[in-house]
């Protein structure tokens, strides 16, 4: 059982705001929430919301429909009312307003309460400035909800105890006027007020409320990252916001470069002298990127590459959300060498993986790439707390002894004959034989080497990385709907439908799988590592199923053509969205139903 909140209005007007205490307040009263937002690609203006999911279970989606809708300005009246479920409710703050006769007709046939909140004559009275304004609103909406002043109040102090006594007692007293004003509307109704809120769990108090971008940014700390470089291009711009911000705790640099294609240089250059170093960026960020990423891969340095998805071509959908990069980030760059895609798929995954990437990056000496995309890198988590000593530290073949240093050659390393294509790796001005790292074809020690024989050796030096990725690549995860429960399993299981997908659609794939799987053997096949590609466990998956279907937000499937790229099975049934917005549980519950 869950219930959900939407708060819309114009950018600058305080949408997030509301979501974000609701959730803070929500979460420590025992409540898993989710935190989904969507706006134009305007700094103030346009049309945007913030759409707030409460459940007592684990939850990492959103309803297309709301239980309450929460309106700044008409827009949300003309565009979301009737989204509102039966018996929700509509504040909104637009006086003398009126819907249209259709509109009318749906929502007294739905038994959907309206209520107008005076909000200037409020402000006006209490003598308060119009910021006040979303305390103001924040209560009304967390009574409606049921809760308690105190539990708002607790929170506006945490908020606000820094700007002074008088601060806080003014918004105490909008907090006041909104419960004084709800009780009074109440009582017209003659029904309960309140929203039903389901059951609590208490162990949801001790979680993290936090976004997919802040994760990363924890992970790539956890990770041993030192410098981060880039430049502002949504969705990739929280991220760097978020690592800028814990600078001075951290101890790291974090650059914010004049273009993309500094900002890969930058993280190049570091991770060549042995400094963890990473860059992200969106869109047409990282095709400006892909030039050091050829780089990389050819003098053999680690490089850390984040690719935050966003819709395209061009400018595209900017503020929007898509998985149609994958294909960009396998066949990126030209030329042919070793690297290694994967994806992260929630806030546990952003922490978890960013070790990952620098130990796969460092321990075959070439690029990795991580994807994440819109809606991962600004949905809100509720989030268990993170293991802070899980991960290992891999630098590879990296040598430091001074003893070993000095038995180095030249030639040794880009040697072609070095197991798995991976040399001996050791920094500029160490006490070794000095090299050669540069762009055009080289032998052993970097010299420039044009003839056909070392062409070839060294192409299939560096191509030997890529099939020792793959052995030790791990294989897509399946998680099984049985008995009303899902579990991960290790074996091949008969199913009655098999779901394969990537990236963020795991969490609304898993949320739909609890209803979609009522009665049916479900199971849900999700790929993390991208490429190298595994397809084994899949092909043997899907000749024991009864049907399979993709799920992706891209138009081409790519999840699909990469399979098959990689010499698995094709998968002809499809379910795939392109409109920049993410699959919603009820949504994909009711395509997966018809699929099954």
């Amino acid at each position: 059982m869950r219930i959900s909140l939407k708060v819309t209005g114009a950018q600058g007007q305080g949408v997030n705001s509301i979501g974000e205490m609701c959730a803070k307040g929500l979460k420590r009263a025992g409540y898993c929430v989710f935190g989904y937002k969507e706006y134009m690609s305007l700094i103030k203006g346009g049309h945007s919301s913030y759409q707030l999911d409460v459940a007592s279970e684990a939850i990492e989606s959103s309803e297309t429909t709301v239980d309450m809708l929460v309106c700044f300005n008409h827009h949300g009246l003309e565009r979301n009312a009737l989204e509102v479920k039966s018996c929700g409710i509509i504040l909104h703050q637009t006086p003398q307003w009126k819907y249209t006769k259709e509109q009318q007709k749906v929502l007294e046939d739905r038994g959907i309460r309206t209520v107008y909140l005076p909000s200037e004559d409020i402000l006006k009275k209490l003598k308060a400035k119009p910021i006040l304004g979303n305390v103001l609103v924040t209560s009304v909406v967390w009574a409606l909800l049921g809760r308690k002043a105190e539990e708002l109040k607790e929170l506006v102090q945490e908020q606000f105890g820094h700007k002074g006594e008088k601060v806080v007692a003014m918004n105490f007293q909008c907090i006041e006027e909104g419960f004084a004003f709800l009780g009074e509307e109440s009582g017209k109704w003659k029904v309960e007020s309140g929203l039903r809120l389901p059951k609590s769990d208490p162990s949801w108090k001790d979680h993290l409320l936090i976004t997919g971008s802040e994760a990363m940014g924890l992970g790539l700390i956890h990770a041993g990252c030192r410098l981060y470089c880039g430049y502002p291009m949504t969705p990739s711009s929280p991220l760097l916001s978020y690592i800028a911000g814990m600078q001075n705790k951290t101890g790291m640099i974090i650059k914010q470069a004049e273009d993309e294609i500094t900002a890969a240089q930058m993280m190049s250059g570091a991770m060549h002298m042995g400094t963890r170093a990473a860059t992200g960026t969106s869109g047409g960020g990282f095709d400006l990127m892909t030039e050091t990423l050829s780089l990389d891969a050819i003098i053999e340095n680690p490089s850390v590459f984040i690719l935050a998805q966003r819709p395209g071509p061009a400018t595209g959908l900017p503020t929007w959300t898509a998985q149609g990069d994958l294909l960009l980030a396998v066949g990126s760059s030209h030329g042919e060498f070793a690297r290694c895609v994967i994806s992260v798929a929630d806030a546990q995954d952003c922490y978890d993986l960013m070790p990952e990437a620098f130990n796969i990056a460092e321990k075959y000496q070439t690029p990795v790439i991580v994807m994440t995309d819109k809606q991962i890198a600004e949905a809100l988590f509720t989030q268990k707390p993170y293991d802070q000593k899980k991960a290992k530290l891999d630098r590879g073949n990296l040598v430091t002894d001074p003893k070993a240093l000095k038995k180095l050659k030249s030639t040794d390393r880009y040697d072609p004959n070095a197991k798995d294509g991976i040399s001996p790796r050791w920094l500029p001005g160490s006490l070794a034989a000095t090299y050669c790292a540069q762009g055009d074809e080289h032998n052993g020690d970097g010299s420039v080497d044009e003839s056909a024989k070392n062409a070839v050796e060294q192409i299939e030096k560096r191509m030997k990385k890529m099939k020792a990725m793959e052995r030790e690549t791990p294989e897509p995860v399946l998680t099984v709907m049985s008995n009303e429960k899902l579990a991960v399993s290790n074996e091949e299981p008969a199913l009655d439908l098999l779901v394969v997908s990537w990236g963020s659609n795991k969490g609304v794939i898993m949320d739909a799988l609890k209803v979609a799987g009522s009665g049916l053997r479900v199971g849900y096949l999700h790929y993390t590592y991208l490429w190298p590609m595994k397809t084994e466990r899949l092909s043997k998956l899907m000749k024991k199923s009864k049907k399979t279907v993709l799920v992706e937000c891209n138009y081409g499937g790519q999840l699909g053509m990469l399979i098959q790229m990689a010499g698995g099975p094709t998968i002809k049934e499809k379910i795939l969205k392109y409109d920049g917005r993410p699959f919603f549980v009820d949504e994909l519950q009711k395509l997966l139903i018809a699929n099954s």
